[in-house]
């Protein structure tokens, strides 16, 4: 019994085998029956083929809506560069009106200046050597006091009854007398400009008031004064603007 029943345990598996190896060799040469993997993995190559314009076509609708924003960016600053370009010719136009409008402003201004902000032409009184300086910064020997002290004035060597001149143009401001200075005339020229003339005798030619002309007789030289009589006949000859006495040789021009 024994030998029946592993008899026909072999025979099972002599025909598994044998039915195995047939389905094997029968399968590689019949391609139906490998269809099923076959068309599950077809199926899967074509997800990702068709998947793959989708792709493409995200890209190329991205860039064609990218493109637009690119041209209306060109556009805007096209427009932009427009806009700017005839506001920076208004600015220039503006700054140039504005220069001429200076301009014009400024030339009569200049001209006016001329006028009436020119400096005299002053010249002095009479010919003579001057007989003690003008000095305000330091002092300087009085032969007459017989001190140094300052000296606001110049003084100019002249014989008695010669003529005194207007240094400028000018009105008569005032005439008067003192123990000091004798007989003194006073022309305002205007401007902050005074000339003054002293040391003269009374009878001046002028009187307070008259206007006269540069070069025009004012009065005459008398004798010195006691608180100059060392320097000898002479005018003392002053010139002041805004009311601070000028070096009259850096002022005279004739």
């Amino acid at each position: 019994m024994n030998k029946k029943y592993y008899g026909v345990l072999w025979g099972c598996l002599a025909v598994v085998v044998i039915a195995g190896g047939i389905y094997y060799f029968v399968g590689r040469e019949n391609p139906s029956l490998s269809s099923v993997p076959q068309q599950t993995q077809q199926s899967a190559h074509q997800v990702i083929v068709n998947q793959t314009p989708a792709l493409e076509q995200a890209v190329v609708q991205r860039e064609q809506s990218s493109f637009p924003q690119t041209q209306q960016t060109n556009e805007t600053a096209a427009v932009t560069a427009q806009t700017e370009q005839p506001l920076s010719e208004e600015v220039i136009s503006k700054e140039q009106v504005q220069e001429d409008t200076t301009q014009q402003d400024t030339a009569p201004q200049t001209e006016q200046a001329g006028i009436f902000e020119s400096e005299p032409l002053f010249a002095m009184p009479l010919a003579g050597n001057i007989v003690m300086d003008y000095s305000v910064d330091h002092t300087i020997y009085d032969a007459t006091l017989d001190q140094y002290r300052t000296n606001d004035h110049i003084s100019i060597g002249a014989k008695k009854g010669d003529s005194v001149k207007a240094s400028e143009d000018g009105t008569v401001e005032s005439i008067t007398t003192d123990d000091e200075r004798g007989v003194t005339v006073v022309l305002n020229h205007g401007n902050g400009w005074q000339t003054t003339y002293s040391q003269l005798q009374e009878n001046v030619v002028v009187k307070q008031g008259d206007t006269v002309k540069k070069g025009q007789e004012i009065g005459f030289v008398a004798d010195p004064t006691k608180y100059s009589v060392a320097l000898g006949e002479h005018v003392d000859f002053s010139i002041v603007k805004d009311g601070s006495t000028v070096d009259p040789k850096s002022a005279v021009t004739e």
